[in-house]
């Protein structure tokens, strides 16, 4: 069996049939309601589920930020809870992500270090033992879970969304504006917008470091940000000297801990 989200399922997505319709709108709609709020279990069924996926991550990428990373967080957890159930499931998961895993008798994961870091953005929080993170079950559940989490936020790319997809997405929205946190505003203020289209060489740390702060005081949680500053970082332009994932974690990290205590200029930097 392929994962929804898996790249052999997504290569037989691209080769399939798929209208984007109002009846798969639908579909995809109710699915998004379920996880949002009776997240019990994922679906069984094969290319169908893969279909569900990726038209609901187009609804989603149409709808608020915070439903997005509700229903990813929500879908993830759902499918660690998965994978400890059936185990042949997480083995090919964690052989697409992470190609050199080996598991021990005694329940440890190894994994090569630039293998890892493939897949993940940091290796401050992990042991490392001659080239190779290790990792226990529930790490090794966790790490999973975190991919499957981004995979479920990427958004489909060139995809136009049909005029019906937009009068769906906000529809949700609508439905679950209650759930979403009011007076949680900084995100939506135009200049945040406008560094959420990505900045260009000479701004970038800057920037990143007043989106981190507008994160931090709308009341999102770190993994939230997260998503949010990784966003930012593949919106800005290429250039000479990238302005890395690691870097923009670092600043959100790093903010994340000082939280109140740091001071902050009118135009967002630290004092």
């Amino acid at each position: 069996m392929s994962l929804p989200f898996s790249q052999k399922t997504r290569q037989i997505l691209l080769t399939s049939d798929f209208a984007l319709n109002s009846d798969t709108l639908s579909i995809a709609k109710r699915f998004i309601e379920k996880i949002l709020t009776r997240p019990q279990s994922v679906t069984e069924s094969e290319l169908e589920d893969a279909k569900l996926l990726a038209t609901s991550k187009l609804l989603l990428s149409l709808s608020p930020y915070q439903l997005i990373a509700r229903f990813s967080g929500n879908y993830s957890r759902l499918w660690r809870k998965r994978f400890v159930e059936n185990s042949s499931e997480a083995n090919e998961f964690s052989g697409e992500v992470f190609p050199t895993l080996v598991a021990s008798e005694n329940g440890v994961y190894s994994i090569n270090v630039f293998d890892y870091l493939a897949s993940e953005e940091s290796i401050s929080f992990v042991a490392l033992k001659s080239g190779n993170v290790t990792l226990s079950y529930e790490d090794f559940l966790d790490a999973l879970c975190r991919q499957v989490r981004k995979k479920t936020l990427t958004v489909p790319q060139y995809v136009t969304p049909p005029i019906e997809a937009r009068q769906f997405a906000q529809s949700l929205a609508t439905e679950f504006a209650a759930s979403i946190p009011k007076g949680k505003k900084f995100l939506e203020k135009p200049d945040i917008k406008q560094i959420l289209l990505g900045v260009a060489e000479g701004g970038r740390f800057y920037a990143c470091m007043k989106l981190c702060r507008a994160c931090f005081k709308d009341g999102l949680s770190l993994e939230e940000a997260k998503q949010i500053i990784l966003g930012f970082v593949k919106a800005c332009p290429p250039s000479k000297n990238p302005f890395t994932e690691k870097e923009a974690l670092t600043c959100l990290e790093w903010l994340y801990r000082k939280g109140n205590k740091t001071e902050w200029s009118a135009n967002g930097a630290v004092q």
